[in-house]
């Protein structure tokens, strides 16, 4: 096999496809290793952990062998990512905590072709709309200070620990306009509890808005790809 096959087998191919299952089963590995009741097992993610690190240092080895600018791919990104992932194996100090730089090979799941077309569109997505966005995230900023002001107004009595000040009211306002509600802080007061409901129902359309904005953009860019000639003549 000539070099350009295996260089493209590793850019786009059957090559890919094994680092990249590598990369999800490392990602498998590494949280099984955190359960506690599998401490057991230590040994056995020891052993996956060196394999895979093996396996990602061959890659790196490889890729350096069959690419024609070596040293151009050493300081790109993914080549930057590939050093960093093996880095602490080859010095010794293969940490938990180091370990899980590996986790960083995940971006090189975006070298798919698939993945990288889906990534590009959303880019394309994201600038499509980006001033609707800006408008719509001073808004929202906006919405969730009075948000914050109102629960304040409303609770700083009843709940001083909780709603003491507006600065402390904003953390509210926040997981309530965008539906987390995490329930360590909720209005009692019938007048809370009632402002309380007008700002959950405006967050849902907050939350709502962005996505509807994401999903046109996303919905044009697929059309003037699908249609580039059509797009081009209006």
């Amino acid at each position: 096999m000539s070099k350009k096959k295996i260089s493209d087998s590793l850019d786009d191919g059957s090559l890919t496809f094994f680092v990249q299952g590598l990369i999800l089963l490392y990602m498998l590995s590494l949280s099984l290793e955190t359960v506690p009741s599998l401490n057991k097992y230590a040994d056995i993610f020891s052993i996956i952990s060196i394999i895979i690190t093996t396996i990602f240092v061959a890659e790196l080895i490889l890729r350096l062998i069959v690419t024609e600018h070596p040293l151009k791919y050493l300081t790109s990104f993914y080549g930057i990512v590939d050093l960093v992932a093996i880095l602490p194996a080859l010095v010794g100090a293969d940490t938990k905590s180091l370990r899980a730089l590996r986790l960083l090979r995940i971006f090189k799941l975006f070298k798919s072709k698939q993945i990288n077309d889906a990534v590009i569109r959303l880019q394309l997505a994201f600038h499509e709309i980006k001033r609707d966005l800006l408008v719509f995230s001073f808004l929202a900023f906006i919405f969730i200070y009075f948000s914050a002001v109102g629960v304040y107004h409303f609770e700083h009595e009843a709940q001083p620990e909780q709603f003491g000040s507006i600065p402390a009211s904003l953390w509210w306002a926040i997981v309530s306009l965008t539906t987390v509600g995490y329930g360590d802080a909720y209005p009692i007061t019938a007048a809370g509890k009632f402002f309380a409901g007008i700002v959950l129902i405006i967050g849902i359309g907050i939350v709502a808005l962005p996505t509807g904005l994401i999903a046109s953009a996303l919905t044009t860019i697929k059309r003037i790809e699908a249609n580039p000639q059509n797009e081009q003549a209006r």
